[in-house]
């Protein structure tokens, strides 16, 4: 996947990425990761700053996206490892939201040796894995997968501008990340 090009369009970039993954990030999947953020030292903060990204009717700078950054940092630094089980899934959302924001900041190098959707590849593929695991069929093999490359192939259309496209894919996202959030509910029920 080709990174826009310039910083406005990455940030909203970022804004898509949050809008697809905060949610998980906040589902109360995992009583472990609901610890983590109950001792992060801005967890309001922190559900306020994802809100507001994911809202396309707020202005959001760089500024936010380096708060923003800071706090995923300091709630991710609260795990000595990467976590396995329930955990792991708001744990590599917030992962993914993270290093959008360090591209976003020029922190992450577009050439970096595993590319942005590879990273979002993986969750994918991982969200599918437990489902099959998990016994839940959302009758189309490798959902998330096939999801997320045509959230991809619909090209780069982010501009930078508060325009109609930047809406429509803080729309689409927020519809994903609802599929993504259901999903794993029913997969870590049981």
């Amino acid at each position: 996947m080709a990174l826009p090009g310039n910083q406005a369009a990455r940030i909203q970039l970022v804004r898509c990425v949050t809008a697809r993954f905060a949610p998980i990030v906040e589902a109360g999947l995992s009583e472990e990761w609901e610890e983590a953020l109950a001792v992060h030292a801005h967890p309001r903060e922190l559900a306020e700053l994802l809100s507001a990204m994911a809202d396309p009717g707020v202005v959001v700078g760089l500024d936010r996206v380096e708060v923003l950054v800071g706090f995923l940092e300091e709630l991710l630094d609260l795990f000595a490892e990467e976590p396995v089980g329930s955990t792991y899934y708001p744990f590599k959302a917030a992962e993914l939201i993270e290093l959008h924001g360090r591209m976003a900041m020029g922190d992450l190098p577009d050439d970096a040796p595993v590319p942005l959707s590879e990273w979002v590849d993986r969750f994918a593929g991982h969200v599918d894995w437990q489902l099959g695991r998990s016994g839940v069929d959302l009758g189309r093999p490798d959902h998330f997968a096939r999801l997320e490359r045509m959230l991809r192939d619909l090209g780069p259309g982010l501009t930078g501008s508060d325009d109609v496209d930047f809406r429509q894919r803080v729309r689409e996202a927020r519809e994903k990340s609802a599929e993504y959030v259901s999903a794993l509910s029913s997969a870590l029920r049981g």
